[in-house]
């Protein structure tokens, strides 16, 4: 995971001894005691659950204003912001961004009196806000090899006379030191668990596919099962299914016993069907390809895109699957792997099965159009427009028919 020669690496693996008994009075060493004990409770439930608890006692044994951490993702060189209000916004900034991405970088604890004295501090959420940073208190949040997997934020010490803010002090630098090594075994082992459990519920989802297209079922419960389950095994929003039709140069979509169809060439999932190759947007809007006509008409709002060809035992390409929006950032080289492998053997499954056969039952007119790069339809009674439009496919007007 991320490239190693340039991963985080903390300069300190934990405070002395001495420094430890010296800064740390039974009041925070009872504190301490119970965060360990409670964040390692909140990461059973998930990983997402220990880090808002950690960031919660950071504030109240740090006696500062509020706390944030900074996740590392390694595969996108980022870091993920989170605070205390819960909030699963994701926003991302660089890893050599601002005081957070310095501390990552160099792996030290960086300890800021008069924030707007130091130029690596932004100014525009403060701005933005209203708030105004004072004192900063950073820290690598790190393993027990010394992997930085985080970074801590604690913002405004709070004067003990409670009338304003001050610096944090050398006793501050020992006790966040001491809490990121604490918190850094514990979220390590909360991801751990939460990636376990994430791999057993990809399993789930892939056997649930698998019976759907081996058994007896209709057309539209086949669709639901492959559109419905598929997200799971790489943390997607949303997909949808389109089928080839060679004969009539189409691809085609079901929902809710409505056939939707569309040009062969139309749109993201268009461009895979006739290249035969991976499409990987990481942002949709920065993408000349994407239409946004939909998610301004919507409020949807489109971050990611990951198209795939399906293909059959002689490596033609039958179907697309389109997923969208991945909850952890951009979709992966190993998103691709995984989809890529489950995909070669759906392939073959789809050609003998009841859905594949309905390619080659094409009722209606032979009126056609488009849709947009969304995985979301609501359609009106046979032979009416589209009202929300769904699919990998650019605006306009397409075909209905209802499924027998």
């Amino acid at each position: 995971m991320g490239n190693s020669s340039t991963r985080g690496k903390s300069k300190s693996l934990g405070p002395s001894i001495e420094a430890l008994m010296s800064a740390v009075t039974p009041k925070h060493m009872a504190a301490l005691l119970t965060m360990v004990k409670e964040i390692n409770l909140a990461g059973q439930t998930s990983l997402d659950s220990a880090v808002h608890r950690a960031i919660e006692f950071s504030s109240g044994i740090l006696e500062c204003d509020r706390s944030s951490m900074f996740i590392v993702d390694e595969i996108t060189d980022q870091l993920l912001v989170r605070d205390a209000s819960g909030s699963d916004v994701d926003i991302r900034i660089p890893m050599n961004a601002g005081i957070a991405g310095a501390v990552y970088c160099k792996g030290e604890i960086v300890n800021i009196p008069d924030a707007y004295k130091d130029e690596r501090f932004n100014k525009d959420t403060d701005a933005k806000t209203g708030y105004k940073t004072t004192s900063l208190l950073c820290s690598p949040v790190y393993d027990s090899h010394g992997n930085t997997i985080a970074v801590l934020e604690a913002i405004n010490k709070k004067n003990k006379s409670g009338d304003g803010f001050v610096p944090f002090t050398k006793e501050d630098e020992v006790l966040i030191d001491y809490m990121a090594g604490q918190l850094g075994v514990i979220l390590l082992n909360a991801k751990i668990y939460e990636d376990a459990q994430k791999s057993q519920k990809k399993v789930e989802a892939m056997m649930d596919i698998v019976r759907a297209l081996h058994g007896d079922v209709g057309v539209n419960s086949m669709s639901f099962t492959i559109t419905e389950k598929t997200p799971q095994l790489v943390e997607a929003d949303r997909c949808t299914l389109y089928l080839v039709d060679e004969q009539h140069s189409e691809l085609w979509t079901i929902s809710g016993g409505v056939t939707i169809r569309i040009p062969k060439t139309s749109g993201i999932a268009g461009l895979v069907a006739t290249g035969g190759k991976i499409v990987n947007i990481p942002d949709a809007y920065q993408d000349s390809r994407f239409n946004q006509d939909y998610d301004k008409k919507s409020g949807y709002h489109t971050k990611t895109i990951l198209a795939l060809p399906i293909t059959n035992s002689e490596m033609k390409i039958v179907g697309v699957l389109q997923l969208i929006n991945k909850a952890s950032g951009p979709f992966s080289e190993g998103d691709e792997q995984l989809l890529e492998g489950f995909l070669s053997i759906v392939g073959r499954i789809i050609e003998n099965s009841n859905l594949f056969a309905y390619t080659r039952e094409r009722k209606g007119t032979d009126e056609q159009g488009c849709i947009e790069d969304n995985p979301r339809m609501l359609v009106k009674e046979k032979s009416t427009k589209l009202v929300v439009p769904m699919g990998a496919f650019e605006e306009g007007d397409e075909e209905e028919e209802e499924e027998d």
